[in-house]
């Protein structure tokens, strides 16, 4: 039997098994973009940003779609070779690459673990990165090896350009500027002449062999006329907007755009730049000149496009405005509202959302609905809005109070309640169209509020306030506090529930909220609300674009990717569908929760010449099936497909499929688990990699499990060595130039908690991986 390659995951790859988050609001994006380009001579190019955002475009910016990168870096640089081959890199020494148009990106070893701030190719096997601290490196096949150069400089370089594999000039902070004529293998310090020039420069751009443009801070220009040997300073005519991003179509004609929504265009060459209006004050990080297009990309997902040199039009859609709160009804309608008074609503799954209505400019903080009929939202100032038609018209009605009103919970009995600042709770028995006080006991901000029915609730709030009532609000009982930390939300399920809060609480109930117990989910981060999609099924989201997900009622959490680097403040869920809301007009969807199977493993051996797939799952939820996909030199195609063992949940089941087609290296295998409803998601792939036994290439740790420093015997060859958590959390990346013995130490410090973590080491033929016990 030949070994081809073995995924390891368990927990681990749950997170990227399941990242179906889908951004939805703003359209494309609304994360921050670093970067864009297209490749030479074709409208297909790519724009990256924040939180692992890849967006795609195939008519030269007009449009744009997302892509997954299963990974939540920064990514600072892309450079489109062709419609299907481009570079993506950023934070913590991630390069990745496409040859398949952008439908799967692979990881290749950069040989750091410092930022890249971005990529520059001459072809496809030529390409250079540079970063932080003179960091640059060059590959000469197409990146299966990254081979780190001197440059002479520990400033940070920000831009790199070369003309041709011999010829390139970097520049960077501290106005560095170093140039090669040996590809990269040595590097000459360059100046600006004559005068004073102290802008740092972020980036350089050549037309051709000699003509070229770097800028940089305070609007500094400088250009060059013999391939970056010598450069003067060019005059910004009083420009004083750090200039992040400069591109001509030729000698004359271009392009610089950076901080505020600056925008300047030459006609002779940069000697002079008049002031272009951009419509947007958002910082601009990237810029690309296609054909007639000039496209640029900026902070908060800004997108700008321009046609013939005919002014700049937003092709980013939706409002920037906080969204604080959300509610859905089925089958497939939502509605949300923002800190600008905004009603935004959508009728298709969350698919598309648009503004259904402003009937205040002041800020919303709640918002529930009966039965997809009435809705009622409450905000600043002791604001209560009720709608009876979905959010078209809306009308005030009298809270009796002028505090800040921060969570609404309606029942289909046509009974609800608002809570808000000093300890305020009010009450409605006719759907919202006249409310009462309620006595709390209480002068804390009280922040989220659930009933199970009428007469069973719970409320949360500041410093710790946990209040229960059993007879509809006459009566509350304070729980006894356990923590200090603000409480945002709760959910109660009939005697059990869940409530989230400040730095990363967690905690359940199972007596109807008489006693809670903590049931930590990881993370440290603001967790502001809850959903409850499905039977143990609960989702935390929070700061920095933090989504947390149980499947067993809090006993284990896996951060999930959510690719929202915003704080997200509300969640729910109907109908099949989770919709997530937060800063900067941020909304996402996640259609396939509770997701149809759990995948545990996925390998595959030869027998006989055959290829046997196999795979084990856990919790199918009415899947239809499997459906085998092999990839070759003509793409992707279905092979066969195996249907589900049971179409309820079963506690776990295991499948095989041969392929008996004669591979060859390169060819890959995947699942696609096809829900009942048509849903999908995709296995990792499996690719034939060597004829290496099982026992042949495989990594040992000892001791295990550990208290301390841990050992490792690295097999040989290793190129990669990864250390992650089992939310999937990279702690660590080694490089091959940190491990140069078959025999390495890792740091007790490395793990930062008890608890599991895996070990995964690779070279370009073989993955082999370890879950290692940490005791501390």
């Amino acid at each position: 039997m030949r070994y081809i390659t073995l995924i390891v995951f368990l927990c681990f790859l749950s997170p990227s098994l399941h990242a179906q988050w889908e951004w939805r609001h703003p359209s494309p994006q609304g994360n921050d973009l670093w970067n864009v380009h297209f490749a030479p001579g074709s409208s297909t190019g790519w724009a990256v940003g924040a939180a692992g955002v890849i967006i795609k475009s195939t008519d030269s910016g007009s449009s744009w779609s997302n892509q997954e990168s299963h990974r939540e870096d920064i990514f600072r640089g892309v450079y489109a070779l062709s419609a299907y081959s481009a570079y993506v890199v950023g934070d913590n020494g991630v390069v990745l690459h496409t040859s398949t148009g952008g439908l799967t990106w692979q990881k290749q070893n950069s040989s750091t673990t410092a930022g890249i701030n971005t990529v520059h190719a001459v072809n496809s096997s030529f390409a250079a990165f540079v970063g932080d601290a003179g960091l640059l490196h060059t590959t000469s096949n197409g990146g299966a090896t990254w081979t780190p150069r001197s440059t002479g400089t520990s400033n940070n370089l920000n831009g790199v350009f070369f003309t041709s594999t011999q010829n390139g000039v970097a520049v960077g902070s501290g106005t560095t500027i170093v140039q090669t004529t040996n590809g990269g293998v040595s590097w000459t310090a360059r100046q600006v002449f004559p005068g004073q020039f102290s802008s740092d420069l972020i980036d350089v751009f050549f037309v051709d062999a000699s003509y070229g443009w770097a800028v940089g801070t305070g609007g500094g220009v400088i250009r060059s006329t013999d391939g970056g040997t010598t450069w003067s300073r060019m005059t910004n005519n009083g420009t004083s907007a750090d200039l992040n991003k400069v591109r001509f179509s030729d000698r004359q004609n271009g392009y610089a755009a950076g901080e505020s929504g600056a925008i300047y265009r030459s006609t002779n060459g940069g000697a002079y730049w008049s002031t272009v209006t951009s419509g947007t004050s958002y910082g601009l990080e990237g810029l690309a000149l296609q054909g007639a297009s000039t496209v640029a990309v900026g902070l908060y997902g800004v997108i700008l496009r321009s046609v013939n040199n005919n002014g700049f039009s937003m092709v980013t859609s939706g409002t920037r405005s906080s969204i604080n709160a959300v509610t859905a009804a089925i089958p497939s309608t939502a509605w949300a509202v923002t800190s600008d008074g905004e009603v935004l609503a959508s009728t298709n799954g969350g698919i598309s959302w648009q503004l259904r209505a402003q009937p205040v400019m002041q800020p919303l903080y709640g918002i529930d609905n009966i039965n997809g009929q009435t809705l009622l939202a409450c905000g600043n100032g002791g604001l209560v809005l009720r709608s009876t038609n979905g959010g078209y018209n809306w009308s005030s009605i009298a809270s009796g109070t002028s505090v800040a009103l921060n969570a609404v919970d309606m029942l289909d009995s046509d009974t609800g309640y608002i809570v808000g600042s000093t300890g305020r709770i009010i009450k409605t028995t006719n759907g919202g169209a006249g409310w009462y006080p309620v006595a709390s006991g209480t002068l804390e901000s009280l922040l989220g509020v659930h009933f199970t029915d009428s007469d069973h609730g719970t409320i949360v709030g500041t410093n710790g306030k946990v209040l229960s009532t059993t007879n509809g609000g006459y009566t509350w009982s304070h729980q006894q506090s356990w923590t200090q930390d603000a409480l945002f939300h709760v959910i109660r399920d009939g005697n059990r529930g869940m409530l989230c809060g400040d730095d990363g609480t967690l905690s359940c109930t199972t007596d109807g909220g008489q006693h809670w117990t903590d049931c930590p989910g990881g993370t440290t981060a603001a967790l502001f609300h809850l959903t409850h999609p499905a039977p143990n099924e609960y989702a935390a989201v929070g700061e920095d674009g933090t989504i947390m997900r149980t499947s067993n009622f809090g006993q284990t959490w896996v951060r999930e990717i959510s690719h929202a680097q915003h704080t997200l403040y509300s969640a729910d869920a109907h109908g099949g569908n989770v919709y997530v809301v937060g800063d900067y007009g941020t909304v996402l969807r996640n259609g396939t929760y509770p997701y149809p199977v759990t995948l545990r493993a996925f390998t595959a051996s030869e027998i006989d010449g055959c290829v046997q797939l196999h795979w084990l799952v856990e919790d199918e939820q009415a899947l239809l099936g499997y459906a085998i996909e092999r990839l070759d030199a003509t793409g992707w195609e279905e092979i066969g497909f195996v249907k589900s063992s049971s179409s309820l949940r079963t506690a776990s089941a295991e499948y095989q499929w041969r392929d008996c087609l004669v591979a060859t290296a390169g060819t890959a295998w995947r699942l696609r688990m096809v829900d009942m409803d048509g849903s999908t998601e995709y296995s990792p792939e499996l690719r034939l990699v060597g004829t290496a036994e099982p026992g042949d290439w495989k990594l040992e740790a000892w001791p295990r499990p550990s208290h301390g420093n841990v050992t490792l015997l690295l097999p040989d060859g290793v190129a990669e060595l990864d250390v992650y958590d089992m939310s999937g959390r990279l702690l660590r990346a080694f490089s091959i130039s940190e491990m140069n013995d078959a025999r390495m130490q890792l740091s007790g410090s490395l793990f930062p908690s008890t608890g599991s973590y895996l070990l995964v080491a690779r070279n370009t033929n073989h993955i082999t991986s370890i879950i290692l016990q940490v005791m501390k």
